[in-house]
């Protein structure tokens, strides 16, 4: 249902064709890209369509806002020196005010800026005008047609609800990710009679499309999650399995001194002891976790590469999987069901055991009667698409939402607790390029192979940044890609096959917050310290190094204001990253990223450090236990999968002993 005015519809029709206008390509420009604009994939509709999705009515009203005024003469004159309403200007005046709102030093501006230019750019890329292969794809080598499995019974099947219910059960477990879905698994091996509900939806092997915009219901918020002041992008998942069904199957342990810290400094008793190395064994051998299965595609050999040319440290990463294709479209879901999360392990012992798993459910509230939690309200979508309610009555209920989800669960029904929300760590994640001569194609092969160590410990206390690498989509690509008109990012996409990229994943010391909106959904308030910044500095100029030493004729920085540096043109490549490090990280002037979220309602020895006491169970209300990422007292450092079903496992020995 369209919001705009049809003079507001026109100005953002504007503006998306000034982000990808059609141009005649210069001497070596790719014509095929260069001819193409927003008009071929009716960009407008689906950005109109996508913000009434995900944003509530002051975003939109604040987007309207922003549309009317920059059809002001005096406005644009007045912050731009344009004279002009904006739909009356020409293409150069129209791309020359949208650069001045991305490079202003007034931050609102940025804002707006990044808001529409990501959503644009990534909807366009990602876009398949009448179901087939989008007309830019082939231009840069992405293949037409990703992994496909044929179709099968699907060996989970989640409870149908068609009328109003209400269910019984010995042990409520909200969420199926990497928490939830190993306490349901632990706990039905118990014998316990458990039911396991999800948020989003239920996807078998084969119906894992592979596509940018195919898979955006995987994700919360179809993957355009952001943080309030919109200078971070956040990657959570939203269907069963959690975040273990779109990950990149990166499985470390916790470090030691990040078990150490927890025990030590936060009160949570038993995590640097035996037991709970026994439940990263456990974890680890379950998801059939290894090293030197990983076979190296090109952008992880590049990191690999550079990394032994300047001696740093570098490494195999294990991962979870059996039987992988090797595909590189691990983030849309396995359609080979080689990817061992919780859908293919605990998940799906749990269901064969009895397990009933509801999907589609919305917990609207926690029952709490006399201290205890008693159950939860749901709303459950049935097949037909109509919501119903469901009343769900458990002796013990196990929240483990995400650290997203959970606290706004907590906060919506009732509990105060000072640490419920506070303390969120997102591992802060920026990213450089590297262009090198022969082809890397980014989407080919394992995403996630080798890490460097190097600079994991930069202040002699556990905190630093490590470098990665990610899997690269043309949707993605274009919305972190710097922009400063159609022709410079288009020239940049028609590098893509040629680029390597290294991410920056700092340990976060400092911490945000998920505070709760008026209809009780999570809003994530989150600004990246100076003392974890200049962390993330130092990984960016240092992965900007690691990209020289493997070889690459262009490296480029993540800033909107993109700095650029090529070896066969001369210059110091200290000064240049010397240039990088003193522009700094200001919000919404370069790609920041978070795809670990945790903390926010962390373990603590008292009431006072935490949330939970060292069993996970909540210092307010009996009977209810809190088993997920955000029960973490720190960022774990590492990615953080195995940390957070090792704690599940963890925290489900305990709790097997009071049922």
């Amino acid at each position: 249902m369209p919001f705009l005015t049809p003079d507001q519809k026109h100005t953002l029709t504007l503006i998306c064709e000034t982000f990808v206008p059609a141009l005649p390509p210069s001497d070596g420009d790719n014509a095929a890209l260069f001819g193409l604009g927003a008009a071929d994939v009716n960009l407008v509709d689906m950005v109109e369509e996508n913000i009434l999705a995900v944003t509530d009515s002051a975003a939109r009203f604040q987007l309207q806002l922003i549309l009317n005024l920059i059809e002001s003469r005096l406005f644009n004159r007045l912050t731009v020196g344009i004279s002009k309403p904006f739909s009356a200007m020409l293409p150069d005046e129209r791309t020359a005010l949208l650069r001045a709102w991305g490079n202003s030093q007034y931050a609102p501006a940025r804002q707006w800026f990044q808001s529409l230019k990501r959503l644009a750019l990534f909807l366009f890329y990602a876009a398949m005008p009448d179901n087939q292969p989008h007309p830019a794809w082939a231009s840069f080598a992405y293949p037409a047609h990703p992994p496909r499995t044929e179709p099968a019974t699907p060996p989970i099947k989640p409870l149908a609800i068609t009328a109003p219910t209400t269910l019984y059960a010995d042990v409520l477990v909200i969420g199926s990710g990497a928490g939830g879905g190993v306490v349901a698994g632990e706990l039905s091996a118990a014998g316990q009679d458990v039911i396991v509900v999800e948020k989003g939806a239920y996807y078998a092997d084969h119906q894992f499309s592979g596509r940018e915009l195919g898979s955006q219901s995987l994700f919360e918020k179809r993957g355009l999650l952001t943080t309030a002041d919109l200078s971070m992008s956040i990657l959570a998942g939203t269907t069963l399995g959690g975040g273990t069904t779109i990950n990149w199957a990166a499985s470390l342990r916790t470090p030691e001194d990040v078990l150490y810290e927890w025990e030590h400094e936060y009160g949570f008793t038993g995590a640097s002891g035996e037991a709970f190395q026994h439940s990263l064994d456990a974890v680890l051998k379950r998801l059939n976790v290894e090293a030197e299965s990983s076979p190296v595609n090109a952008t992880n050999s590049a990191l690999d590469r550079g990394c032994k040319a300047l001696g740093y440290e570098v490494s195999p990463i294990p991962r979870n999987v059996k039987g992988c294709e090797e595909c590189g479209f691990c983030n849309f879901g396995c359609p080979f069901g080689a990817k061992q999360g919780t859908l293919k392990t605990y998940l799906q012992e749990a269901h064969e055991r009895g397990t009933r798993i509801l999907v589609n459910a919305h917990v609207n509230h926690l029952l709490i009667e006399r201290g205890a939690a008693v159950g939860a309200a749901l709303t459950v979508q049935s097949a037909d698409g109509l919501p119903q309610p469901v009343t769900i009555r458990a002796k013990r209920v196990v929240v483990a939402a995400g650290a997203i989800h959970t606290p706004a669960l907590l906060l919506r029904s009732g509990l105060t607790n000072a640490n419920i929300g506070a303390n969120l760590h997102l591992h802060p994640v920026t990213v450089t390029y590297g262009l090198f001569d022969e082809p890397v194609l980014g989407w080919q092969g394992p995403p996630m192979t080798r890490l460097s160590r190097q600079f994991a410990n930069l202040d002699g206390h556990g905190y630093g940044v490590r470098l990665e690498t990610a899997p690269v989509h043309p949707g993605l690509a274009a919305a972190t890609f710097p922009w400063q008109s159609g022709a410079t990012h288009k020239r940049m996409m028609s590098s893509l096959p040629n680029l390597a990229n290294i991410i920056t994943i700092t340990r976060d010391r400092h911490s945000g917050q998920v505070k709760v909106n008026a209809a009780g959904e999570p809003v994530i308030h989150y600004k990246l310290h100076p003392f974890d910044a200049a962390h993330m500095l130092k990984g960016m100029t240092e992965s900007l190094r690691v990209h020289i030493a493997a070889g690459a004729t262009e490296v480029s920085s993540p800033h909107n204001q993109q700095m650029r540096f090529r070896p066969a043109d001369g210059g110091s490549l200290d000064t240049f990253l010397g240039e990088v490090a003193a522009r700094g990280l200001h919000p919404n002037a370069y790609a920041l990223f978070s795809a670990h979220q945790m903390s926010s309602c962390r373990i603590g020895g008292d009431s006072a450090t935490g949330a939970l006491d060292p069993t996970g169970a909540s210092y307010e209300v009996r009977n209810l236990y809190v088993a997920d990422g955000s029960a973490l007292p720190t960022a774990s450092g590492v990615n953080p999968m195995i940390s957070i079903m090792a704690t599940a496992h963890f925290l489900a020995q305990h709790l097997k002993t009071r049922l």
